[in-house]
């Protein structure tokens, strides 16, 4: 059962951070006195630190150093060990340097070894999901998450595995502010208003082996988020010098966290080092959005859902505003039951709509 707390508490003063006013000078309400009830919930206190927080806004993307211990980042490594049937090599059509029509020769690799990919991590045999599932609501990432989105975030496409060999290709820098064809990329929206950052998908990859500088792997412009103007072509496939010397691939560690906006533009490099890279990545959504559609055509996969907690469980909720009964985390990743909606609303709901919720 759910731990029967309820959304009641005033908001918490958190250092460092965009603070909700009280009783201003010219003498208007606070924004906890016109806080509705059933208003998206301030269940955190904490969320990033002042610095995280800047560097998030500025570059789009955000590093959390050893948010997974050693021990979580071996079960993880044994879990893919014991699974290597599942994964598979892209090859031909789906090599990942030749997307769009184009052929990038920077992002070519040796010219034959594919990306590997994984997928379905959260319904593995136990124990070997176990890793992969606490992702989706660790103490050491909730905070964050719930900044970057808001209470009762979500998961919008099922976790995918990414294994690079030496050699193996990188992938066309995607994603950004606004698309080659000059289109606001709405979906992948990144705002910051009233010193609260949103990000309509955000991306959350766990690192499980070191990728040191220069060893290739993510690659990033930093700021991009931010951009109005369209993505030339030739920066995508890094065929323009000029271009290509504004592309980062900041260093990840195992067990470090990468967080970034699908905002921001980029890519992955070709891998040079002698071992394998490996890296999960996630994509989460705020409470009332979504981009994918693996929880729509009758939900989640059983086996995906059986035996989480009941936070994870509740990030894979499909989309809806906490103000709908969304159980949310707190800053210990613990579920909090939202406020019961009043008896005499949901009764006249039924009688009007015949259901709960319309």
């Amino acid at each position: 059962m759910l731990a029967a707390r309820f959304i009641n508490r005033g908001f918490a003063a958190r250092a460092g951070f965009a603070t909700r006013a009280g009783v201003g000078h010219s003498g208007h309400l606070s924004a906890d006195s016109m806080k509705n009830q059933h208003d998206a919930p301030d269940v955190t206190e904490t969320g990033l630190s002042q610095k995280h927080r800047y560097l998030f806004d500025l570059n789009g993307f955000l590093v959390i150093r050893n948010a997974f211990s050693p021990e979580e980042v071996a079960k993880a490594n044994a879990a893919i060990d014991a699974n290597a049937d599942k994964l598979k090599e892209r090859k031909g059509k789906l090599r990942t340097s030749a997307l769009y029509g184009r052929e990038s020769h920077a992002l070519a690799g040796d010219g034959e070894t594919g990306r590997i990919d994984g997928g379905g991590l959260l319904g593995w045999d136990a124990p070997h999901a176990d890793v992969f599932r606490s992702v989706l609501a660790h103490p050491s990432l909730v905070p964050a998450l719930t900044d970057l989105m808001g209470a009762g975030y979500r998961l919008d496409h099922s976790p995918l595995l990414l294994a690079m060999n030496k050699g193996a290709e990188g992938h066309t820098l995607h994603g950004g502010a606004v698309t080659e064809a000059g289109e606001p990329a709405w979906p992948l929206r990144f705002e910051c208003v009233g010193g609260q950052m949103r990000n309509q998908l955000l991306t959350v990859c766990l690192q499980l082996t070191d990728a040191p500088a220069g060893a290739g792997g993510f690659c990033v412009v930093p700021g991009s988020h931010k951009s109005n103007f369209p993505i030339p072509p030739a920066l995508a496939d890094l065929a323009d010098e000029e271009l290509a010397q504004y592309v980062q691939q900041p260093p990840i560690m195992a067990g470090d966290v990468l967080v970034f906006t699908e905002a921001a533009l980029h890519g992955t490099l070709p891998w040079t080092a002698d071992h394998q890279r490996r890296t999960v990545i996630y994509r989460f959504a705020p409470a009332g959005s979504a981009y994918g559609r693996g929880y729509a055509d009758g939900g989640w996969p059983a086996a995906m859902l059986d035996g989480m907690i009941d936070a994870q469980r509740a990030v894979c909720e499909p989309p809806f505003h906490p103000r709908m009964n969304r159980v949310c985390l707190d800053d210990d990743a613990s579920p909090v039951e939202p406020r019961p909606r009043e008896p005499w609303k949901i009764e006249f709901d039924e009688q009007v709509f015949g259901a709960r919720y319309f």
